[in-house]
């Protein structure tokens, strides 16, 4: 996971002074001042959206760290697959709700692009959390995902029958989506990717403006 923090502690000036000369207080706040104006960029939607490969673009634009929360539980307790075989959707999605908190939360996360699993907004303590949050939802249809899923076995909730379990699935959640979302992209069909990324960076810029 590849992070892209701006070090403030880098300044080359704070009061005019050297950054190491700064009361150490002083920079603490501000620090602290700085990342509250950069709260995460939380990207949902459902299975196969592209939501991490359209988070990615994002926060290469923004120079913002990328975190997708499927690959933060993977690499703290394995492939999703066994965490599903072995004890089940509602321990994994405890553990979900776990590391968006721990995301969310944490100072060192704030500028961010955070993309969740699919079903992550169905848990009332993530949905609660994300009431706040600077929220885009990628908008598909099954046609736009069907060549992304036919065949793939890592996505144990689309078995045995992945288009019309995709299918059920989304209109299960899609209200959901839609409740959370503060901007919605559409991104059915073959959208440019640069074009997607701008729109999305268009919202962020006048919904801080606003705020």
């Amino acid at each position: 996971m590849t992070s892209h923090h701006t070090d403030l502690s880098k300044a080359s000036s704070a009061g005019n002074k050297p950054a190491e000369l700064v009361d150490p207080q002083q920079l603490r706040e501000i620090q602290e001042g700085y990342l509250d104006r950069q709260r995460p960029i939380v990207i949902i939607g459902p299975m196969a959206a592209g939501k991490s490969y359209v988070g990615t673009h994002l926060a290469r634009f923004y120079g913002y760290e990328f975190i997708d929360s499927d690959y933060l539980i993977v690499e703290r307790y394995g492939p999703v697959t066994d965490i599903f075989e072995v004890h089940g959707e509602e321990y994994f999605r405890k553990l979900e709700a776990e590391v968006i908190s721990e995301v969310l939360n944490s100072p060192h996360h704030r500028n961010t692009v955070l993309s969740l699993g699919g079903g992550a907004p169905m848990t009332a303590e993530v949905a609660e959390m994300l009431k706040n949050e600077t929220v885009v939802y990628i908008k598909v249809d099954v046609d736009t995902v069907k060549p992304r899923i036919v065949g793939n076995s890592k996505r144990p909730l689309l078995q045995p029958n992945p288009i019309e379990k995709w299918s059920q699935i989304f209109e299960s959640r899609r209200e959901r989506y839609e409740q959370l979302a503060k901007y919605t992209l559409d991104a059915r069909g073959h959208r440019n990717i640069t074009e997607m990324t701008s729109q999305i960076q268009q919202f962020v810029v006048d919904s801080r403006k606003a705020n």
